[in-house]
């Protein structure tokens, strides 16, 4: 590897907010931040030698297997945010990345943690990071301040308050031809109405990808309400779970 690893533990990108990027209110919705997320961990990859496109050569790629996040106040629309990510941890088969989104003020937009793999593209297997990635370790930069990590959710919703399925078209797979991780987010906040979004607001969620989803297969959606302020997500493929999730709510005042 060419580059000086010590020179891109932290990586740092802007974005402003366009408006096909905000809710009805005029804010940053949250898959499109999610977008801001992947896109910052992607160029990232880019500057340590260790992209998408270099990966695909050796019949590898990354996949995400969880995500938490903890959301503040979101910006509006011509505004600017900057994502910051880093390396916080790794093992030998999983990379934890962290990022911080901070507004034009330099308030804090969210916080974010990560899990990442490297698989073989044909075993859908993990591999060894230090064997594909030289010197990953030497990345792991510790915060300050510990971001709160994702949680393994492992509940299993037998009573569900809204349900719903869904068929996997051309526009929800992404450049791995599965199922793009922020249209999993999309289609949970899409089982709930207007009404809900206008009295509630998610403060925290945690994501968990178990399962690829591909092309054409017919995915079901349920959602439960164990606590007042909690909803938690099942997906599933022909009876398997594929994706769990779980949202802290608040009123909104």
């Amino acid at each position: 590897m060419e580059k000086k690893l010590e020179m891109v533990k932290v990586f740092n990108n802007k974005y402003r907010i366009n408006y096909n990027d905000s809710d009805y209110t005029g804010k940053l919705s949250i898959p499109k931040l999610g977008n801001y997320i992947l896109d910052t961990a992607g160029l990232h990859a880019i500057e340590l030698g260790i992209s998408m496109q270099t990966l695909a050569e050796q019949g590898l790629t990354w996949v995400m297997s969880g995500l938490h996040f903890e959301f503040f106040d979101m910006p509006r629309v011509n505004q600017e945010v900057l994502v910051t990510t880093k390396i916080s941890d790794c093992s030998k088969i999983a990379c934890k990345r962290d990022f911080i989104v901070t507004g034009p003020n330099n308030e804090k937009i969210a916080e974010v943690s990560s899990e990442w793999l490297i698989i073989n593209t044909l075993t859908r297997r993990p591999v060894f990071l230090n064997e594909v990635f030289p010197g990953v370790f030497d990345l792991i930069e510790n915060n300050e301040k510990e971001i709160e990590k994702y949680k393994h959710l492992r509940f299993s919703i037998q009573n569900p308050k809204m349900s719903a399925t869904r068929k996997i078209t051309y526009s929800f797979i992404d450049i791995n031809t599965h199922l793009y991780s922020m249209k999993y987010l999309e289609m949970t906040l899409d089982m709930f109405d207007l009404d809900f979004f206008k009295n509630n607001k998610i403060k925290k969620a945690d994501v968990n990808f178990i399962k690829e989803v591909l092309y054409n297969q017919q995915i079901e959606i349920n959602i439960q309400n164990p606590e007042p302020e909690i909803f938690q997500t099942e997906m599933t493929v022909e009876g398997k779970c594929v994706f769990r999730a779980e949202f802290e709510t608040s009123k909104i005042i």
